[in-house]
């Protein structure tokens, strides 16, 4: 149990040098403020060579959302935590929850353009 000890628990997310992707389903953009602030203040964005998105299929994009002054859209929030990163960051991408239904493998090696809006996996899912 020396890893639990070091690490708080042996299924702890590790994301130095990694690229992080997330994906939600109709949840609006304080949800993913709060879970962004909490992966912050772990610490676990730091270390981030990139970051991809999945759709967020109803969850409140700028052009879907109420005219609400007092709230912050979608872009707004994945703006303020993920601009001072200084990573490339993909949103919008056709895995998840919405209509492509496509899945993404875990754990293995990527590359992220984001000027060519690419996330390329570079070696098979399954060994």
């Amino acid at each position: 149990m020396a890893a639990a000890a070091d690490h708080g628990h042996p299924w702890e997310l590790e994301l130095d040098g990694a690229i992080l992707f997330f994906e939600e389903f109709d949840a609006p953009p304080c949800y993913v403020d709060g879970m962004l602030t909490q992966l912050g203040q772990a610490g676990k964005l730091a270390q981030l060579v990139g970051v991809a998105i999945g759709e967020l299929d109803k969850c409140d994009w700028s052009e879907q959302r109420p005219e609400w002054p007092r709230t912050k859209s979608l872009e707004q929030v994945l703006e303020e935590h993920l601009e001072p990163l200084g990573v490339p960051v993909l949103y919008k991408l056709a895995v998840g929850h919405a209509k492509h239904l496509a899945t993404l493998p875990l754990g293995v090696a990527a590359t992220l353009d984001a000027d060519a809006r690419t996330l390329t996996v570079d070696e098979p899912a399954l060994r």
